[in-house]
């Protein structure tokens, strides 16, 4: 059975059903649905990316309750998996049509939803080393990423060309992306979360791109900003006060803070730097500070990772030994069309934290 299951069974009151309900097939259009992607906490449980499941545990009972394979199914190409397959995953012996389950659950206390829930978050929190390893896996396929569209920048191709490019690297590998890819050039580099990918790539741009692979589950989450055609000065010199804020954090960041005190640290290190490229006054009073220094750097430095790429875990947890976080400090100026964010994944370690690379 999956450690992790087994672990959850231990802390869980024998006499109450807990039912844990994977994810289902969700439609696109008409009959077309999106690509399957299971419940993070039913995944981690499990190992199971298959959808329409249920899983129950009451007493010495684990049970996995599934919808049969159908003729249809069978005709038209079903991601079903047959009893063995299922077992052999996830450890869970019992398996059970889905359509008895209100009938099993029937006339039994069941535990509340966010008792199991927190303790699985809680488990999540801190990665294994088989859950590093897949983590690891996605962010080496992610740097052979980066590495192939290094090759192939250059002036008037288009964003979605590059975009493809990453695709075909994950694919090549059998993975997913963690999250939709950003390339985003020019002006665009300065919205956080653009992901239309139409512009033709200019000389004199930035472009800045951030994207994950995704293995067995577990997501990686990366980004780097090209110079198109060389760094200007100007270009260069965000691009460094950048760099060293990011030196700032992997220094920062270890076991016994926590990531509102991290933070904290991390935004008087932006605003020295907004000083010195004159982006926050010298005169400035302190709620012109707070207003320049969120319109330049308007997120965090850094999040949790795993199963979901900003994954579970409270901002005022204490760092540990084993939790796996980004560190991913920007700097955005519209005006001037540049945007740059580098960003990374890191394991807290005894001492401090560790590149996963």
């Amino acid at each position: 059975m999956n450690p992790h299951l087994t672990t959850l069974i231990s802390h869980l009151p024998a006499d109450q059903l807990t039912t844990i309900t994977g994810a289902t097939a969700q439609l696109r259009n008409g009959d077309v649905h999106y690509p399957f992607r299971q419940d993070s906490d039913f995944l981690y449980l499990t190992g199971l990316s298959v959808p329409g499941l249920v899983l129950t545990i009451f007493s010495d009972a684990v049970i996995l309750w599934r919808e049969p394979i159908t003729d249809i199914d069978i005709i038209w190409g079903s991601d079903k998996l047959s009893d063995t397959e299922l077992r052999d995953i996830s450890g869970v012996e019992y398996i059970r049509d889905i359509s008895e389950v209100e009938q099993y659950q029937s006339g039994k206390k069941e535990i509340g939803y966010q008792t199991w829930k927190s303790f699985i978050h809680s488990l999540r929190l801190i990665k294994t080393p088989y859950e590093i390893d897949k983590i690891r896996k996605g962010i080496s396929v992610s740097q052979e990423a980066f590495t192939s569209i290094h090759s192939m920048m250059r002036p008037w191709i288009y964003e979605y060309e590059i975009e493809a490019e990453i695709a075909r690297v994950f694919r090549s590998h059998h993975l997913t992306e963690a999250y939709p890819s950003i390339v985003a050039s020019g002006p665009n580099a300065c919205i956080l979360h653009y992901t239309a990918h139409t512009r033709q790539l200019q000389l004199g741009d930035l472009i800045l791109i951030d994207a994950g692979a995704e293995y067995m589950g577990y997501a990686s989450d990366m980004t780097r900003t090209f110079a198109v055609s060389g760094f200007s000065p100007r270009q260069l010199a965000v691009y460094d006060a950048v760099e060293r804020v990011k030196k700032i954090a992997e220094n920062t960041l270890k076991p016994g803070i926590s990531l509102t005190e991290y933070e904290a640290i991390m935004r008087i290190a932006m605003n020295r730097e907004l000083y010195e490229l004159w982006l926050i006054p010298q005169h400035a009073n302190k709620d012109e500070v707070i207003l320049l220094s969120k319109k330049y750097y308007p997120h965090r430095t850094s999040h949790f990772l795993g199963l979901d790429v900003h994954d579970v875990g409270s901002r005022d947890l204490i760092l540990s030994p084993g939790m796996v976080v980004t560190i991913e400090p920007g700097i955005y100026v519209t005006d001037e069309q540049i945007g740059v964010r580098i960003e990374d994944d890191y394991l807290i370690t005894k001492s401090g934290c560790e590149r996963l690379s």
